[in-house]
C-alpha cells in the first residue's frame, strides 16, 4: 500500500495537496505506487542562516526512483516568467541538496563512478491552477497542470525495479535514520559468521533500520496532544529524538522540552537529537531552545520540577518536606511534589514551552502529566510509554481520566481530537519490538503475568489490547475461563537471533549448588561469550538478590579478572551516568538496569524470589530483567526453591510462539492482588521508602546492612 507521510498539520488546509494525494492513493495500482512512499513538505534542508527548504512532495518508489514535486497553487495570471524562474530555482536547489546527500552513499553510486547514481531523480513542476499550455518537458523537469498530467508523467518515468538494499539506503538518507548510531565494530571475519559476535553485528544493523510505522510516528507533528505506545525496544526514544530535531528545523525559535525518567539516558538523547538534526543542517541544534531535562532535578541538576518552581517564584520542596507531604497525602514523593507545585500556583503554571516531549511515560505519576500539560502551549504534549514496562499498572491509559484534575483541566479524547487533523495520527501504536527476540519476549510476558502459575498475577484487559502490542488472539475472546491461544508473529518480533540459535541456546536456566558455584557458572559463560567475539560491554549481569548482590559481584569480578576481563560494577557507581563502559562487563541490580539493554544478560540470584510466586514486585523484577536482553538470556540461582520460575519458562518454551492458558477473571486477579496488598502493603511501603533513601545517600543495600551489622556488634 502507498504510504503517506504528513508531518505538518497545514496539509489539512491545502485542498490541492489533499486532492493530489487522494488521486495517487486511488490509482496506486495502475501507477505502480503500491510499495512507494510519498512525503508532504519533507525532507527539509537548511544551509546556515538560510530559510528552510522542502519539496511540495517527495516520492520514493521501487519503479520510479526519487521524484521531487514542486506544487504552486497560483493561477496562470499570477505566474509570469519571473515567478516561473523562481520555481525553477527552488526545484533545482532541492534537487542539488538531495543529490548531494545520496551521492555520498557508496551503495547508491554506479560502479566506479563518483558522481552517477544507480537510481533516477526526476522532478515534476505541478501547477494545478495553471490553465494555459505548459512548456515542453526539460531534461529531468516535467510539467503537469492536472492530475491526468501527473499520471502521464509517472507512466513515462518508470524504470526497472530497484533493489531493496538500494531503496533502504535511499530511505535512510531521506528520513534521517542513517544518522542513528552505527553498530560497534567487532573483530569478526566471514569465516566466523556464526559466532555470537558476528550475529550480533548483523542484529545491530537490523535494529538500525527503522520500519515505516516508526518513521511516520516520528515525522508527524501535531498541533495538540499525541500519544505513542509501544513495548520495550520498539524505538520510542528514537522517535521522540527525531521529532525534537524535526520541530527544531521547522521552527528554530520554538521552545522544546524533552523530559525522561532514567538519568543515564541524557547523553543518548542529546546524541540522537544532534545526529538527526545534522542530517539536514550543517551545524548543531540551538540548545538554548531545546531543553533535555530530568523530571525532578535539584540545585546541582536541572529538572522539570525544580526549574518550573524557580520560574514560577515557588520554593522547591526539599526531600524531607516531600516525604512528609507524600506520607500525609498517600502519594509517592515525586507525585506529591508535582501536586504541591500545582496547588501553590493554583494550577496557573506559565506556558514555558511550545512543545513538551515526554519519554518513559509509564514511570510518571499523573500529577507530572498535569504539570507537563500546563507547560506546553496549546496542549502540544507528546508522550511515549510502554504499558507493559510496569506490570503493577497495565490497564489501558484513559486520557479522559488521566488529565482531568482539580486545577480546572478537563480530560481529552484523542479520538475526538483526531477530527482536527484527519490525515495525521495522534494515537500511534508501535507493534514491532526490535530489541527482544520473540523467545525472550514471550517468556517475559508468561513469567511477568504468571500465565503458567497456578494463579495469574495480571492480564491484559481484552483482545484489542493484545493486538495493540503485536499479538494475535488465535483462540478465545479473552473471557474468563476460556481456553486462550495468543500468538506472536515473526513480523512483529523480527530479530534475526531466532534464525541462528535454538530456543535453549537463547534462554538458559541453571540450578547451582551454592553462590560460589553460581558465580563460576556465570563467569565461565561470560568467558565463552567473549571467545565467541562478544565485547565485554555487550554483556550485563543483573542480580535479583538485593541483599547479597555485592558478594555476588565481588566473586564474579574476581573470577573474570583472572581471565583479564574487567567489570563496571554499578554498586560502586552512584551517579548512574555511565551504565555501559567500553571494555567492561556491566554488573547491576534490576533498579539500575531499567531503561538499558545488552546483548547477553545473566540474571542471577533467582533463589531470592523463592517466596515470590504470588508477589507482584517479584514478577515485575523478572519481567524487567528479562527484557533487558536483545539476544541471549540466562537465569540462575542456588538450590531448587525458585524452580517455579524455571517451570514457567519451560512451559513458555513448549508452547512457543504461542501463549496457551485459561483466561483468568479480572475479579479473581483483583481479589488476589487485594489479598497480597493487605499482607504486603505496609512492608512494601517501608521497603520502597528505605530503598529510595539508600539511593539518595548513594548507598547500596549491602553497604547499609554491613553498617547496621557493625552497629549491632558494638
Amino acid at each position: 500500500m502507498l504510504e503517506v507521510v504528513i508531518p505538518f498539520s497545514e496539509y489539512n488546509n491545502d485542498d490541492e495537496a489533499i486532492a493530489f494525494v487522494k488521486h495517487l492513493q486511488e490509482n496506486q495500482k495502475n501507477l505502480k505506487l503500491e510499495n512507494a512512499t510519498i512525503y508532504y513538505k519533507f525532507p527539509m534542508f537548511k544551509e546556515f542562516d538560510e530559510e528552510v527548504k522542502a519539496p511540495g512532495f517527495l516520492i520514493i518508489s521501487p519503479v520510479h526512483g526519487v521524484i521531487i514535486i514542486t506544487k504552486e497553487n497560483k493561477s496562470h495570471r499570477m505566474l509570469d516568467d519571473e515567478a516561473i524562474d523562481v520555481i525553477y530555482e527552488e526545484i533545482d536547489s532541492i534537487y542539488s541538496l538531495i543529490l548531494s546527500k545520496l551521492i555520498k552513499i557508496t551503495g547508491l553510486r554506479k560502479k566506479r563512478s563518483r558522481n552517477e547514481l544507480k537510481i533516477p531523480i526526476n522532478s515534476i513542476i505541478y501547477l494545478p491552477n495553471f490553465e494555459e499550455t505548459l512548456e515542453e518537458n526539460e531534461g529531468d523537469n516535467y510539467f503537469a497542470n492536472s492530475l491526468i498530467g501527473v499520471t502521464q508523467v509517472l507512466n513515462a518515468i518508470e524504470v526497472n525495479p530497484i533493489d531493496e538494499a538500494v531503496l533502504t539506503d535511499i530511505y535512510s538518507v531521506i528520513d534521517g535514520t542513517r544518522s542513528m548510531p552505527r553498530p560497534v565494530k567487532r573483530d569478526v571475519t566471514d569465516v566466523e559468521d556464526r559466532t555470537k559476535g558476528a550475529i550480533l553485528s548483523k542484529l545491530d544493523l537490523q535494529i538500525a533500520k527503522f520500519d515505516q510505522k516508526q518513521k511516520i510516528a516520528a515525522l508527524t507533528i501535531i498541533d495538540g496532544p499525541q500519544r505513542i505506545r509501544g513495548m520495550a525496544g520498539s524505538g520510542k526514544t528514537i522517535i521522540l529524538a527525531m521529532k525534537a530535531a524535526l520541530i527544531h528545523m521547522e521552527n528554530p525559535d520554538a521552545k522544546i522540552l524533552y523530559t525522561f525518567y532514567t538519568k543515564s539516558l541524557y547523553d543518548q538523547i542529546k546524541q540522537l537529537i544532534t545526529r538527526f538534526y545534522r542530517m539536514h543542517e550543517d551545524h548543531d541544534p540551538n540548545w538554548d531552545n531545546i531543553h533535555i531535562l530530568h523530571a525532578w532535578g535539584g540545585k546541582t541538576l536541572p529538572g522539570v520540577y525544580y526549574n518550573t518552581c524557580i520560574s514560577n517564584g515557588i520554593s522547591p520542596l526539599n526531600l524531607g518536606e516531600a516525604k512528609f507531604g507524600a506520607s500525609k497525602a498517600k502519594m509517592n514523593n515525586f507525585e506529591y511534589v508535582c501536586y504541591d507545585l500545582l496547588s501553590r500556583t493554583k494550577g496557573k503554571v506559565r506556558n514555558t514551552y511550545d512543545y513538551v516531549l515526554m519519554d518513559e511515560g509509564q514511570d510518571f505519576p499523573k500529577t507530572f502529566y498535569w504539570l507537563c500539560r500546563k507547560l506546553a502551549v496549546n496542549d502540544r504534549l507528546v508522550w511515549a510509554y510502554d504499558e507493559l514496562q510496569n506490570i503493577l499498572d497495565i490497564e489501558l491509559q484513559e486520557t479522559m481520566e488521566l488529565f482531568e484534575n482539580e486545577f480546572g483541566d478537563k480530560g481529552f479524547s484523542l479520538s475526538d481530537l483526531q477530527e482536527n487533523h484527519p490525515y495525521q495520527n495522534n494515537d500511534i501504536v508501535l507493534h514491532k519490538s526490535y530489541r527482544n527476540p520473540m523467545e525472550i519476549l514471550l517468556a517475559a510476558h508468561a513469567v511477568g503475568f504468571g500465565l503458567y502459575n497456578d494463579k495469574a498475577i495480571q492480564i491484559l484487559e481484552n483482545k484489542d489490547h493484545w493486538e495493540d502490542l503485536g499479538y494475535e488472539v488465535k483462540e478465545g475472546k479473552c473471557f474468563k475461563g476460556e481456553h486462550t491461544v495468543i500468538h506472536r508473529s515473526k513480523q512483529n518480533s523480527p530479530s534475526i537471533i531466532s534464525d541462528y540459535f535454538t530456543l535453549d541456546e537463547i534462554i538458559q536456566t541453571h540450578n547451582a549448588s551454592d553462590a560460589d558455584a553460581e558465580a563460576k557458572w556465570v563467569s565461565d559463560l561470560i568467558k565463552e561469550d567473549i571467545e565467541k567475539n562478544l565485547l565485554p560491554e555487550d554483556i550485563m549481569v543483573i542480580s535479583l538478590d538485593d541483599k547479597y548482590a555485592r558478594r555476588y559481584f565481588e566473586k564474579i569480578e574476581m573470577l573474570l579478572e583472572k581471565e583479564n576481563i574487567y567489570v563496571n560494577n554499578l554498586l560502586n557507581s552512584y551517579s548512574g551516568d555511565n551504565f555501559i563502559i567500553q571494555g567492561k562487563v556491566t554488573l547491576t541490580t534490576v533498579y539500575r538496569a531499567k531503561g538499558n539493554e545488552s546483548a547477553a544478560v545473566y540474571v542471577i540470584g533467582a533463589d531470592s524470589l523463592s517466596n515470590g510466586r504470588y508477589d507482584i514486585l517479584s514478577r515485575n523484577k523478572l519481567f524487567t530483567a528479562f527484557t533487558r536482553s536483545k539476544a541471549w538470556l540466562s537465569l540462575s540461582g542456588v538450590g531448587t526453591n525458585f524452580n517455579y520460575i524455571i517451570e514457567e519458562i519451560n512451559k513458555a518454551k513448549i508452547h512457543f510462539p504461542d501463549l496457551v492458558f485459561e483466561y483468568p477473571g479480572f475479579e479473581e486477579i483483583k481479589t488476589l492482588r487485594r489479598e497480597l496488598a493487605l499482607e504486603n502493603a505496609e512492608m512494601n511501603k517501608k521497603r520502597e521508602k528505605l530503598l529510595e533513601r539508600l539511593d539518595e545517600l548513594g548507598l547500596d543495600r549491602n553497604t547499609a546492612l554491613n553498617l547496621l551489622q557493625g552497629e549491632n556488634e558494638k
